[in-house]
């Protein structure tokens, strides 16, 4: 049973090997520069992969005077294989290790039936005039499936008018008819409202990524949902900070600056969960005695902070296997019709929420809120 994860090295070296054995550089492999711009990685991983094939015998390196050349080893052609492409902003050794898991659970997956998966990254094809770069670059990487991570409204809309079977690894944006593999954040968020509920916490706090994933939308709106079932609670404060560090924490500042402000915090990502447990322990605030808590994404290095995260799990195997489910039904699918599939994590009950202090719980009770609170709300 093959291994479910595996480095980038092997994963490079697969990618080369189908290569070498469909015959697609016939017997001159391009060098080292060229495969690393091709396949989105550093060089030290291609050099890596190519000394795997060396030693499986694949290729053979003969020296010139001028340059090193990479030559294939003569081999029975066979059918090509089909490909599925998957589209980043950026490479997969930058992503984070969640996405890094389940691209690798998936490449499992498609390699058994006999499907390669290739990963193009590029912020050129994120921008608002990539229409010319998206058109050369579907053009170039044939695939009967494209795989959109971290995509927005336009890049979703993008694929629908030009007809390219596409999945959205995420949540398609409202009036977009694609398929599309997703955390159900909507049914997870009015979750967590109950859960601030259910300890007494009155107003709360949704950080999310100023990045345009219809997720998020949907983790708004279940938030709010939640919160609307509770008469005793107030308004939830939606925040959408630019990324990183120093605009998160330039937001809770202003947060803590309200006549009343959150006891509970839900983070969208497990970074921003580092930024807001780290800045509160600067300024003396305890999780959960001062302050609750809870992470809507997982990843493994949560399970290692106290005290630990509540937060929502699901294993990226799980989430691969969907993917590799809805790629099926597409290319099935000669009409390309849209669907959705939500996929309810785990809640882990962790050490991070608690009861509101009392003199908190008092001002929450007594209902009272300020004009300048309210005009300080973001929709």
């Amino acid at each position: 049973m093959p291994s479910l994860y595996q480095s980038l090295s092997a994963q490079v070296a697969a990618t080369l090997r189908e290569e070498v054995h469909t015959g697609g550089w016939k017997r001159l492999l391009p060098g080292e520069r060229q495969l690393a711009e091709r396949l989105n990685v550093s060089r030290k991983t291609v050099r890596k992969a190519l000394a795997v094939l060396r030693s499986e015998g694949l290729i053979r390196t003969e020296r010139s005077r001028a340059s090193t050349l990479v030559k294939a080893r003569a081999h029975a052609t066979r059918t090509p294989s089909s490909r599925v492409a998957l589209l980043l902003p950026e490479p997969l050794e930058g992503a984070r290790p969640f996405t890094v898991l389940w691209v690798s659970h998936l490449m499992t997956l498609l390699h058994g039936s006999g499907v390669r998966l290739e990963i193009v990254s590029g912020w050129k094809y994120f921008g608002a005039r990539a229409s010319r770069s998206l058109r050369r670059l579907v053009d170039s990487h044939p695939a009967g499936c494209w795989i959109l991570g971290r995509s927005h409204r336009a890049l979703q809309q993008w694929f629908t008018e030009s007809g390219v079977p596409a999945i959205v690894a995420g949540s398609a944006h409202a009036g977009i008819g694609m398929p599309s593999v997703d955390i159900d954040h909507r049914a997870l968020c009015r979750h967590a409202a109950a859960t601030f509920l259910r300890h007494g916490h009155q107003r709360l706090a949704l950080f999310l990524e100023k990045a345009g994933h219809a997720g998020d939308d949907d983790s708004e709106q279940g938030l709010r949902e939640g919160v609307t079932t509770a008469n005793t609670m107030l308004p939830p404060l939606i925040c959408r900070p630019d990324k990183g560090p120093t605009s998160v924490i330039r937001e809770l500042k202003r947060l803590q600056a309200l006549p009343q402000p959150p006891t509970g915090y839900l983070l969208s990502n497990s970074f921003s969960y580092l930024t807001v447990l780290s800045h509160f322990a600067l300024q003396g605030l305890r999780v959960p005695r001062d302050v609750s808590l809870i992470s809507r994404d997982e990843e493994p290095f949560l399970s290692h902070l106290q005290p630990t995260p509540t937060r929502y799990s699901i294993p990226p195997a799980k989430f691969a296997a969907a993917l590799h489910q809805a790629i099926k039904r597409v290319e099935a699918d000669s009409e390309r019709t849209g669907f959705e599939v939500r996929i309810m994590p785990d809640f882990v009950q962790g050490g991070s929420v608690g009861p509101p202090t009392s003199s908190a719980s008092d001002s929450r009770r007594s209902g009272i809120v300020t004009q300048e609170d309210h005009s300080r709300t973001r929709a």
